[in-house]
C-alpha cells in the first residue's frame, strides 16, 4: 500500500470519515504513529479545505489500532480570517485510538522573515550509510528510503554530541509522491528511535504525544516527490521511563519544512537481543 493509498478515506452518510490500516505501515504493535497523525491531518483538511497550510498538529495516541477500518470524526472549532481550527477523533469499533488538534493558517502579507537554525551537516547521499540488517526489522522500513548520515552506530565522526542519542540523514518515500503536510508528519516519526540503536538494552518507544509544526508550505517551493529531505532527530533526555525527542526536516535547498517534538515511553523488549544493528555504505 503506497502512502497515498494509506491516506485514502471516504465520507459516510453520518459525516464521519472511514480509512483503513494494513500491515505495510506497521511497527512493533501497530501502525507507525506518524501515519496515524498523517491520517488525522488529512481528515482535518478534508473538512477545513486545502487553501491554507497546516501550521501545527498535536496528536495524542490512546491505543494501538488493529488492521482494518477506522473512523474519523472532525469538529471544526473555528474558522477565522487567518486561521482555522479542528479537533479530530479516531475510533475503531468501540475503542478510542487517537485525538488530534489541527490548526491551518495563511498570511496574505508577510512583513519579516528570518531563520537562525542551521541546515544539518550531512554527508552527500552517496557517502551515507544504510541499515543492512537487524533483528528489529518491521514493515515500515521498506516504506522509506533512508540514508544515515547522523548518529550512525559505530561511526563516531557522524555524531555531533559525543555519546548523544541522535540519528538522521537523508530520507524520502521509497515510492515517491508529492510532498504535503501529511507526508511531512509521517516523515517526522519515520526514523528508528536513537535510543534503540545507541543503547545496550533492547527497548521500543511507543509515542504518547507528537506535535509537528509546519514552517514552510511544501507546495510553495521547488520540492519534488523524488527529492530527499534532510532529517535530524535527537533524544537528549530520558527520565522516569519517558523520552523526549526533537526533530527537524529540511528541503534539500535549505528550507526548514517542519519541526517535531514528541514524548514516548521506553519499554523493554525481553524477546529481543541487542547489538545486531548493521550499517553499510550506501
Amino acid at each position: 500500500m503506497r502512502f497515498g493509498e494509506a491516506m485514502a478515506m471516504e465520507e459516510l452518510d453520518d459525516g464521519r470519515l472511514v480509512a483503513n490500516f494494513d500491515r505495510s505501515w506497521w511497527v512493533v504493535n501497530g501502525p507507525n504513529g506518524g501515519v496515524i497523525a498523517a491520517l488525522l491531518i488529512r481528515a482535518a483538511q478534508h473538512c477545513l479545505g486545502g487553501d491554507r497550510c497546516v501550521r501545527t498538529a498535536t496528536t495524542h495516541f490512546l491505543a494501538a489500532p488493529k488492521e482494518g477500518p477506522v473512523h474519523l470524526e472532525v469538529s471544526v472549532e473555528r474558522e477565522g480570517r487567518i486561521a482555522a481550527f479542528a479537533s479530530v477523533r479516531m475510533t475503531q469499533e468501540d475503542r478510542h485510538i487517537a485525538t488530534a488538534l489541527v490548526a491551518c493558517a495563511e498570511m496574505e502579507i508577510v512583513s519579516h522573515e528570518w531563520e537562525q537554525r542551521d541546515f544539518p551537516d550531512l554527508p552527500a547521499i552517496d557517502e551515507t550509510w544504510v541499515m543492512a540488517s537487524s533483528s528489529h526489522d518491521v514493515p515500515l522500513r521498506s516504506r522509506w528510503d533512508q540514508r544515515w548520515g547522523l548518529g550512525v552506530p559505530g561511526v563516531a565522526e557522524t555524531s555531533t554530541i559525543p555519546g548523544g542519542y541522535e540519528a538522521g540523514g537523508w530520507v524520502r518515500l521509497a515510492e515517491s509522491e508529492p510532498y504535503d503536510e501529511s507526508l511531512l508528519a509521517a516523515m517526522a516519526d519515520c526514523w528508528v528511535p536513537a535510543v534503540m540503536v545507541h543503547s545496550d538494552v533492547a527497548v521500543h518507544t511507543p509515542t504518547l504525544e507528537l506535535t509537528v509544526q509546519f514552517r514552510t508550505d511544501p507546495r510553495n517551493i521547488d520540492l519534488r516527490g523524488e527529492d530527499y529531505c534532510a532529517a535530524v532527530f535527537r533524544q537528549l533526555s530520558g527520565r522516569e521511563g519517558f523520552i523526549d525527542e526533537t526533530g527537524e526536516i529540511w528541503s534539500p535547498d535549505g528550507h526548514l519544512l517542519a519541526l517535531s517534538r514528541q514524548i514516548g515511553v521506553v519499554l523493554p523488549r525481553p524477546d529481543e537481543t541487542v547489538g545486531q544493528w548493521e550499517f553499510v555504505r550506501s
